[in-house]
């Protein structure tokens, strides 16, 4: 346990206390070496400032939006632990942020509804009260506080992990909508990192990575780093280039890249509502994400609705029979060379 570590969380690790019911914040504020300081801001709230902020970027990163996604969450312990005990020296602004603690201490995706479709501003907390709304308003002012400080450049990389198996082990959506040299910078670092695939879409979206998009101009991206398992089976080694990368950005360690393999690039062509309880996809459970299917093959039913592919090339992403009614149950999309994005309501 590091001096750090002890003066901001007692005898236990970020993590840890990000998790006990029991104990309190303490909005302390302490030094550390290279003059970087550091504030505990909420639960699972923790805040890195660069006292030399004129060349530093800000970075956030984000974990545990769904509760079951544990390997993110092991990523981020171990990258707090190594920063507050000196093993990585930090060179831009971090603000780190495990989003849905109850969640993770309930071992479940969520408790009462998705995270993830509640980082929206207005009107739409003022219906419905539920652990997840609550606590998405705290991010979104938390995340508004972090991007609006001065910054060179500004980053968002919420880690997550998939429901299924994915034909692209590890792959990333972004919700920016231009194309621009920094976004395509980052497309060539994430390929560095492992990324095999990236997605796009123009579609608005309550997600967190499109709300810091949107609203506190951030280039961000969701990752999803393999199957969602419980803790203590994951696989890090499988995860490590994108360890290896995060830590190396953070510290400002980021060299000329070299040549690697750049991710395939993705359009979203149609988003399938569950619009009944009726809904039923039409393919077995075990079909992984990015599985293509031929023009024709019935893949989504609800009452009087079907979903038939119309064009080739189409594949599945993010399939959930279980979803809430009114919500995303299916994604559709094709390689981005060939898609032309439509929405169905």
């Amino acid at each position: 346990m590091t001096s750090y570590q002890q003066q901001l969380f007692g005898d236990q690790t970020f993590l840890e206390f990000t998790l006990d019911s029991q104990a309190t914040v303490d909005k302390k504020r302490l030094l550390l070496p290279n003059n970087v300081s550091v504030e505990v801001w909420d639960k699972g709230v923790l805040y890195f400032h660069a006292e030399d902020g004129a060349s530093a970027d800000s970075i956030l990163l984000s974990v545990g939006v769904h509760g079951n996604e544990t390997a993110p969450i092991e990523i981020i312990d171990d990258l707090i632990r190594d920063i507050l005990s000196g093993k990585i020296s930090l060179a831009h602004n971090l603000l780190v942020v495990i989003a849905n603690p109850e969640a993770i201490n309930a071992r479940s995706r969520e408790l009462d509804e998705n995270m993830n479709r509640l980082f929206i501003n207005g009107a739409h907390h003022k219906h419905g009260d539920s652990v997840e709304r609550h606590r998405s308003i705290l991010l979104m002012n938390y995340s508004r506080n972090f991007f609006s400080r001065h910054a060179k450049q500004k980053f968002h990389y919420d880690l997550h992990a998939t429901i299924r198996d994915s034909a692209f082990a590890k792959f990333a959506i972004s919700p920016n909508v231009a194309l621009s040299s920094i976004v395509e910078a980052q497309g060539h670092l994430l390929g560095l990192w492992g990324i095999e695939a990236i997605l796009t879409t123009d579609k608005n979206s309550a997600t967190y990575s499109s709300f810091t998009a949107q609203h506190c101009g951030a280039v961000s991206f969701t990752l999803e780093l393999g199957k969602a398992r419980p803790f203590g089976e994951n696989d890090l080694k499988k995860m490590s280039s994108v360890a290896v990368g995060l830590r190396k950005m953070i510290s400002g360690n980021l060299q000329a890249p070299p040549e690697a393999e750049a991710p395939i690039l993705f359009r979203v062509v149609t988003e399938v509502i569950k619009r009944s309880k009726e809904f039923r996809l039409c393919f077995p459970s075990s079909t992984a994400n990015f599985t293509e299917f031929a023009v024709g093959d019935l893949l989504a039913v609800d009452n009087d609705y079907q979903y038939r592919v119309t064009n080739d090339g189409e594949r599945i992403l993010f399939p959930n029979e279980a979803a809430t009614v009114g919500q995303r149950a299916l994604v559709i999309i094709r390689p981005s060379n060939v898609a032309k994005t439509r929405w169905h309501d």
